[in-house]
């Protein structure tokens, strides 16, 4: 059993089911992040940690203690809130140490900790400024202050750098991922951003429509999706129709052109199913080459270049088949192809995932 245990949780709305079925072992000092769209009952699960809701079944443990139904002010969680809730007639001091306060912890011990914990958001000096007086960053920073002060045993954080610019979000979730490994805590985040939980997480839980898609490393994620749902969602991906050609030698049809996956197949000949093939595993080479290395080999049309500054995004087409994007790292030197140019499209065996 893990420090935070999440067995069979469900939550329930009149008729609607905005969790199903839960589960989930978080072990100590490890950092997991909520991954999914608007509405796939992410948010509705860490409101059930930290005691907002709670479940309609199932049970929610940590460190051995159950708490499933134990009021908020009695989980010892910490919360942060995508709104920053920071108290505006208080000062930065005076809402780090506020939970402290109304814990009645001595005085010296409350000016320790906050003082502390401001060297910790690298915020120090800002102690008697009020909240209007700070950056959005800065107030996020005192939020997060806010939470640790209590010492949680799980800290949650429920989107806290949606209403952030992209610069400042980069910056501010390397920080969060900085305190959370210094302080050792363990962590479930919230996000629908995708480069955030795949930078910040030790796990990632993929979630749709109320239901548990994929739990793994990012590595896992995403490079081995389960579901075709994971595989669209995280990351760029060409995803497309096929049908089982020869399922011992892994094989489907691409059209009318045969492609090979690194396994034998479980699907029955003919088959539909669909082929997973990340962008940036696909090489162009010139019109009808062969195949390198047991390769795949595509013949297709370049249909447009887009440059996105990392990257180049050529989108091509099949005479008879499906569009595939391919991504090129960007180089000065880099010849790039021209719509209407004839191109072969190579990838391995290994590039290949087929999705029921």
């Amino acid at each position: 059993m893990g420090f935070l245990t999440l067995t069979n949780v469900s939550k329930t709305f009149g008729q609607t089911v905005a969790v199903h079925d839960f589960n989930l072992d978080v072990e100590r000092g490890e950092f997991v992040s909520f991954l999914g769209p608007s509405g796939c009952g992410k948010t509705t699960t860490l409101r059930m940690i930290a005691g907002f809701e709670l479940p309609s079944t199932g049970t929610i443990v940590v460190n051995g203690t159950d708490i499933t139904y134990r009021p908020p002010n009695r989980r010892n969680v910490g919360m942060v809130f995508q709104s920053y809730a920071l108290f505006p007639n208080m000062t930065v001091a005076e809402n780090i140490g506020f939970g402290l306060k109304v814990a009645r912890a001595p005085k010296p011990e409350i000016e320790r900790t906050v003082a502390e914990l401001l060297e910790i958001v690298h915020l120090p000096g800002l102690g008697n400024r009020y909240p209007h007086q700070l950056s959005g960053g800065q107030q996020q920073r005192v939020a997060l202050a806010r939470a640790l002060a209590i010492r949680p045993q799980v800290l949650l954080l429920d989107e806290p750098l949606s209403a952030l610019d992209a610069k400042i979000r980069v910056e501010l979730r390397a920080e969060i991922r900085r305190i959370q490994q210094e302080l050792g805590i363990t962590t479930v985040y919230v996000t629908h951003d995708q480069e955030e939980a795949l930078s910040l997480s030790d796990r990632i839980v993929v979630m749709n429509a109320g239901r548990v898609e994929q739990i793994g490393t990012p590595f896992e994620i995403y490079n081995y999706p389960q579901t075709s749902f994971v595989a669209s969602f995280i990351g760029q991906l060409n995803l497309l129709p096929v049908s089982v050609q020869d399922p011992t030698r892994g094989e489907v049809l691409l059209g009318r052109t045969i492609v090979r996956v690194a396994e034998p197949l479980s699907a029955d000949l003919g088959a539909e199913a669909r082929l997973a093939i990340r962008p940036e595993e696909i090489k162009l080479a010139a019109p009808g080459c062969a195949s390198e290395a047991g390769n795949n080999c595509l013949d297709a049309t370049v249909e447009s270049v887009t440059f996105l500054g990392s990257i180049v995004r050529v989108r091509t087409a099949m005479a008879e088949g499906p569009t595939l994007s391919v991504d090129l790292f960007n180089d000065r030197q880099l010849a790039l192809p021209k719509p209407g140019e004839p191109v072969t499209l190579t990838f391995p065996p290994q590039a290949c995932r087929v999705l029921a």
